[in-house]
């Protein structure tokens, strides 16, 4: 017992040793500025009564983000994506987006589904729309919006 105080420092020692000069990067996203902003209004489907926005931005370092905020719903996880073909029509999924959970989803774009790059000035120029289901269980839609050359 006489070599505690020995390996408490030696164990304080390689702790304090262990971290690396990385630890001082900043998160991704903490000086970056939104450049471009293109907002969307979902419209509630199925009598759902759910409706919001659907936020498109680049920001300074060419990140493109979706935010989804839902309005008259409850804190169910609500699937979200973006579909080919204009909201009517209906399609397949183009990009699978972050589940809006707390009636919020966040997704950085920076693909469809299939692996074809997209960035910022595509997305608002694509031939979909935004759909929100109802839950993963329910695959009703429950609100939507055509975005990019459906937009009106």
């Amino acid at each position: 017992m006489k070599n505690a105080p020995y390996l408490l420092m030696l164990f304080a020692l390689v702790l304090s040793t262990g971290c690396s000069s990385d630890d001082n990067i900043e998160p991704v996203g903490v000086n970056e500025v939104i450049v471009d902003q293109v907002e969307y209004n979902l419209v509630s489907q199925n009598g759902s009564g759910i409706t919001g926005k659907a936020t498109f931005t680049r920001d300074s370092n060419d990140n493109t983000t979706i935010l989804i905020e839902l309005t008259n719903t409850n804190t169910e996880e609500h699937p979200a994506s973006v579909n080919y073909n204009t909201a009517s029509e209906g399609g397949p999924k183009a990009i699978t987006l972050e589940p809006c959970t707390c009636a919020v989803s966040t997704t950085v774009v920076t693909k469809l589904d299939d692996g074809t790059p997209i960035d910022f000035d595509k997305l608002v120029n694509f031939d979909g729309h935004v759909s929100i289901q109802d839950t993963p269980a329910n695959p009703e839609v429950v609100a939507s919006v055509d975005i990019g050359a459906n937009a009106n």
